[in-house]
């Protein structure tokens, strides 16, 4: 397979949001997929073939949400968006078919042969399954995606300006108090706008994206926050 990478399905970016150049990118997107997928034969091949189409940083389906749905205008964001969860969910089900196929033929030679090889390698087990919080996370992200919003994220540690003041919070809010929130030491020197905590809700992030996007900004921003609370086990 990687004799065959230079000829990988490249997304490009989309200038025509209509639904037959949405229909004409996502078959030449498809066809690209099955016939890379045809040629998944063991292991290697489907690591290559997983990390070219599904990796976080620059795979193929990162690509698309980039440079299809969040480019894609107002109007056309839902169709977008309800096109790239349908790809999404064929790439997917092809990289789990394609591990699934090289297992397969890995046991089966296996099973034909009269001897094991002590030396080689084991065949590697899958480790654990998706936390079921981190699940029901990607299926609401997922309803928000359908509907044309983006999933925005930003830095758990904020200034003081992100988290308080440019969300209009007074100087003597009590939540400013260090009895509510997590601020970092040895802080005193630095102004009161650029002193650090870990933030107390995700709104921050907000601020963020009206920084460097036009409206209409349409966001859902997922991510942990920190409340200097008593530890509750409800």
């Amino acid at each position: 397979m990687s004799s065959k990478s230079q000829t990988r399905y490249v997304p490009s970016k989309l200038k025509d949001f209509s639904p037959s150049a949405l229909d004409k990118a996502a078959e030449k997107l498809l066809a690209a997929l099955e016939k890379e997928w045809q040629a998944v034969a063991n292991e290697s091949d489907w690591k290559s073939f997983r990390d070219h189409w599904v990796a976080r940083k620059d795979g193929v389906l990162t690509q698309i949400n980039e440079l299809w749905l969040k480019a894609a205008p107002k109007d056309t964001k839902r169709e977008v968006g309800q096109r790239v969860n349908e790809i999404k969910k064929r790439v997917e089900d092809s990289a789990q078919r394609g591990e699934n196929g090289y297992k397969a033929g890995a046991k089966a030679r296996m099973t034909d042969s009269d001897s094991v090889d002590i030396s080689l390698p084991g065949l590697r087990r899958p480790i654990g399954a998706e936390h079921p919080i981190i699940k029901t996370r990607n299926e609401i992200l997922s309803v928000f995606r359908n509907l044309g919003y983006s999933v925005e994220e930003g830095p758990v540690i904020e200034t003081d300006y992100y988290n308080f003041e440019a969300l209009n919070f007074p100087p003597n809010h009590p939540a400013r108090d260090t009895q509510d929130t997590l601020f970092v030491a040895n802080q005193e020197a630095k102004p009161q706008r650029e002193r650090l905590m870990l933030r107390t809700h995700t709104s921050p992030v907000q601020i963020r994206a009206m920084e460097r996007m036009k409206p209409p900004i349409r966001i859902v921003i997922p991510g942990k926050v920190h409340r200097n609370d008593p530890p509750d086990a409800s």
